[in-house]
């Protein structure tokens, strides 16, 4: 399966670790993220050799189907990397043992996914392998019919099937060949942001259904889509906007650091009318937001860490910018072009 990975590099820095939503130790003032994190790899780090000993020891600490499932999703994103040429040698990995795979460390995205599926069932999961179309690439195979190019997985937490893609978690695939840039962004994805950038065609977990996207309208959505979620802007009217323009624009996002913005409320279409329109943004990093034009920079007011503004644009490009404490220069946060 063709790994389809090249154009996340623009957006992947700037969302290289979201941190799932762990609770925080009160007693220590630790995160559990974190205490998992440091488990996570202080078992990386021993010598035991048997995948299954060593695996039951990466388990252990676990207490929730949640851990258990990102704990999975850690190690085979740290430990996989994408190799196209032992890809081709293996072939199908469900021919392999589970044994096999660990030891060769590399493959596609079948690899990750079938690895992905056995640990998590190994670890008590209930746990789906789906095969169907990411944004990135046409379709380069067919299964049941279906239009293929990518594999990943579905697990079920909490009563609620979600998206894991340990295969883009692990990193991507740019000039200079495979790059590990290890993301949570691709676990536990809910089913209103899997849909940007995931498509069934068996539709398995129903979220075409329940959404109402089809191919057509899944190859309109922007390739960046999912980014724009992941910093706030509603999936839906992402989608809505896509279903509605010919041609959709994307609001511009920019490389930003985890957790540094919230869009709690924006225009998603990338081009805007020269009529009223309202930002709401949180952020705990940046002190000062502006929205500027040309030679006009506009304050969103303050309230805590929301900064909000209504306003008619003029014509032209319009930014959304931030300046953290102590700097002067401010940062690029969203773009659009008023016509």
């Amino acid at each position: 399966m063709k790994y389809l990975l090249d154009h996340r590099s623009r957006y992947i820095f700037g969302l290289l670790v979201l941190l799932i939503p762990f609770a925080v130790c009160a007693d220590k003032g630790v995160s559990r993220y974190q205490q998992l994190k440091t488990h996570f790899h202080q078992t990386l780090a021993t010598h035991e050799t048997r995948l299954e000993s060593k695996f039951h020891s990466l388990l252990s600490v676990a207490e929730t189907d949640e851990e258990r499932a990102w704990l999975v999703y850690r190690w085979v994103t740290y430990h996989f990397k994408h190799d196209a040429g032992l890809a081709n040698r293996i072939g199908d990995p469900s021919q392999h043992s589970l044994e096999k795979l660990h030891k060769l460390a590399g493959g596609s995205c079948a690899v990750y996914a079938d690895v992905t599926h056995r640990l998590m069932k190994m670890a008590g999961l209930e746990v789906k392998t789906i095969y169907g179309l990411v944004k990135g690439g046409p379709a380069t195979s067919h299964r049941n019919g279906k239009p293929v190019n990518h594999v990943w997985n579905a697990v079920k937490v909490d009563g609620v099937w979600k998206v894991v893609d340990s295969t883009w978690g692990a990193g991507f695939v740019g000039r200079q060949g495979f790059q590990s840039l290890h993301s949570d962004l691709f676990f536990l994805l809910p089913p209103e942001k899997a849909m940007l950038s995931h498509y069934d065609g068996a539709d398995e977990l129903g979220y075409q259904r329940a959404f109402a996207v089809n191919q057509s309208l899944f190859a309109k959505l922007p390739d960046d889509a999912l980014y724009a979620a992941a910093v706030g802007l509603d999936p839906k009217l992402i989608v809505d906007a896509a279903r509605r323009e010919p041609r959709f624009n994307l609001v511009s996002t920019f490389d930003l650091p985890p957790d540094a913005l919230r869009v709690m409320s924006a225009p998603v279409s990338g081009v805007l009318e020269r009529r009223e329109h309202r930002f709401v943004l949180e952020s705990a990093i940046f002190e000062e937001l502006m929205i500027v034009q040309g030679k006009s920079w506009r304050p969103l007011k303050k309230s805590g860490k929301v900064h909000s503004l209504i306003l008619v644009p003029s014509q032209g490009e319009l930014l959304v910018m931030g300046r953290r404490p102590k700097q002067h220069e401010f940062e690029a946060l969203l773009g659009y072009r008023v016509k």
